[in-house]
């Protein structure tokens, strides 16, 4: 009878064994176009057997475990390789949109449109009082200002849009840290009741992948199953069960864009905007802060060259009605003209500056930077041109008062300023954006072609001069007009190429990876029919070990009468 009974057993726990199996088979086979799902397989395991004459009886089979197929160093690499991709893709969109800015019908029309305005004063040069050639000069000239007032518009506003995503990628990553660490804790309380939380540990290493392309991250797992995560360096965002979110915080150092803030305890906030060095959020950052900020600085540098280089000799020509001193371009960038001065928010002193125009032949269309500094009991100013790192300095006193002049601007500075106070000062600030034509077209006859007052409107001497501007090297005293727009726009290309370039190749990168990745941990469905038929075949045999033991038992029931 026991021997009986053993066939039963072993048949009851074959048949359990093999449907834990095709249990498992199916769910493969469901998630086969599961994005980060990791194959799973079922470890059989022999039952304790029994002594028994004339030896050892096996007692059939148990399902032991439920693995998954899983290579901690292939995923490892994944997330490490989703930073860069993460970073250099966003790049990769924001250059390209750049690029087609400067492509688009204003962009590349600006080279052109110099060519046209230039020309257009070269027609008039061959007749100096003709009123169809003054209203073309105006016409071109409104071209001009209007195209590059456009392509700051536009470049200004891609810099709201990345100031946008970085605030959803904030809210972004917070989400996914949530869900970590509640992952965190059904992971522990699974694996500590003895069971292989597969299916939570392959949602949350999908959900790390996806932190990872969003900021550069650390992390490591404890004997309990959870993971620590640390964001952007010292950020601690997943303990266990817990998480922490980072924040935004306007900083009005920065056209009130947002910093990125940690405050996990409610009191000190951190700024983590600048100890992020991968993923989307350093990618956003450095499109906001470094790509586009340059590029429009390089805008308003043209703009400015353009209007202050016309303005200077138009306003020592004369008009058709005999007026003077009258500007071609606004901004006129005329002596005692002010210029831009923002004071850092971090100031602690109560003293002010401003900033004039002293000498509009020196300015530099450079950015400036002054500093205050302690020298024992004096107070020191700095002035340093930041493209050349040229600079000044002296002691500052309030009487007399200090005024220092450097490279065609004066600094008037009173009041008090303590050591470590800063302000930018830029001459040419905005002047893409404000560009704009002085002479309306009613008042052609204010265009100054002529060098002197009276004439017999033959006089084309002063603009011939205005025309010789477009052969000068006016900007930085190395570049034409159009050879510097040439180089902006030729920098811009170049950047986006190598931008370009590294993200398809940290893109296929990734694909090797996660081809790699497949080959262990996907799910073939080959492979997986296969097990389907082999597990049904075990099923269906085991099965009939329980008809073989039914009618084993009737014969000998039979026999017992």
């Amino acid at each position: 009878m026991g021997s009986i009974n053993n066939i039963l057993g072993i048949a009851k726990l074959a048949m359990m064994a093999q449907q834990t199996a095709i249990q498992v088979t199916a769910h493969n086979i469901a998630n086969v176009n599961t994005k980060g799902y990791s194959r799973q397989e079922v470890v059989f395991e022999e039952t304790t057997p029994l002594n028994w004459n004339p030896g050892q009886i096996g007692t059939g089979v148990n399902a032991a475990a439920i693995l998954r197929k899983y290579d901690s160093f292939i995923e490892g690499q994944i997330t490490d390789n989703r930073e860069s991709y993460g970073n250099l893709d966003i790049q990769r969109y924001a250059l390209t949109n750049i690029e087609n800015l400067f492509y688009d019908s204003y962009g590349a029309g600006i080279d052109n449109l110099l060519n046209d305005f230039f020309s257009a004063m070269q027609d008039l040069s061959a007749n100096p009082s003709g009123t169809p050639e003054r209203v073309a000069l105006l016409s071109k000239a409104d071209a001009l200002a209007d195209a590059i007032n456009n392509i700051y518009s536009d470049l200004f506003q891609l810099q709201k849009d990345m100031n946008n995503q970085v605030n959803q990628t904030i809210n972004d990553i917070n989400s996914i840290t949530e869900q970590i660490a509640d992952l965190n804790v059904k992971i522990s309380q699974a694996e500590t009741a003895g069971h292989n939380a597969n299916d939570y540990r392959d949602m949350r290493g999908k959900l790390m992948n996806d932190l990872a392309e969003l900021v550069d991250i650390q992390y490591f797992e404890d004997n309990t199953g959870q993971v620590t995560i640390i964001g952007g360096g010292t950020a601690l965002l997943v303990e266990r069960g817990n998480s922490w979110d980072l924040g935004t915080e306007i900083n009005s150092d920065n056209n009130d864009y947002y910093n990125i803030i940690y405050n996990p305890g409610g009191n000190n906030s951190v700024d983590l905007t600048n100890n992020i060095t991968n993923g989307k959020l350093k990618g956003l950052i450095t499109i906001r802060d470094t790509t586009l900020n340059e590029i429009i600085d390089d805008i308003d540098r043209l703009a400015a060259s353009v209007a202050n280089e016309i303005n200077q000799v138009h306003r020592g020509g004369f008009g058709l009605d005999g007026s003077t001193d009258n500007d071609f371009f606004t901004p006129s960038f005329k002596t005692g003209d002010p210029v831009s001065v923002t004071g850092f928010s971090t100031n602690s002193g109560t003293g002010d500056v401003s900033v004039t125009i002293i000498d509009p032949t020196l300015l530099t269309y450079h950015n400036y930077e002054l500093t205050f500094s302690a020298n024992g009991s004096d107070t020191i100013y700095t002035i340093t041109n930041k493209t050349t790192n040229v600079s000044t300095s002296g002691t500052y006193t309030t009487i007399p008062p200090t005024s220092p002049t450097f490279q065609g601007l004066t600094f008037n500075i009173t009041g008090t300023h303590d050591p470590g106070d800063k302000y930018t000062v830029s001459a040419h600030k905005d002047a893409a954006k404000n560009l704009q034509v002085a002479i309306s077209t009613d008042e052609t006859y204010k265009i100054a072609a002529a060098m002197q007052a009276v004439d017999n409107g033959e006089d084309n001497r002063n603009i011939l001069t205005l025309v010789g501007l477009q052969d000068k090297l006016s900007v930085d005293g190395t570049s034409t007009f159009n050879g510097y727009y040439s180089s902006v726009v030729g920098e811009i290309g170049a950047n986006s190429q190598y931008v370009n370039n590294s993200s398809m190749a940290q893109k296929f990168s990734l694909e090797q990876l996660d081809n790699m990745r497949e080959s262990v941990s996907g799910v073939s469905m080959d492979e997986e029919m296969a097990n389907l038929m082999k597990y049904q075949n075990a099923y269906e045999a085991a099965a009939r070990l329980i008809t073989v033991s039914d009618e084993l038992l009737q014969t000998l029931l039979n026999i017992l009468g």
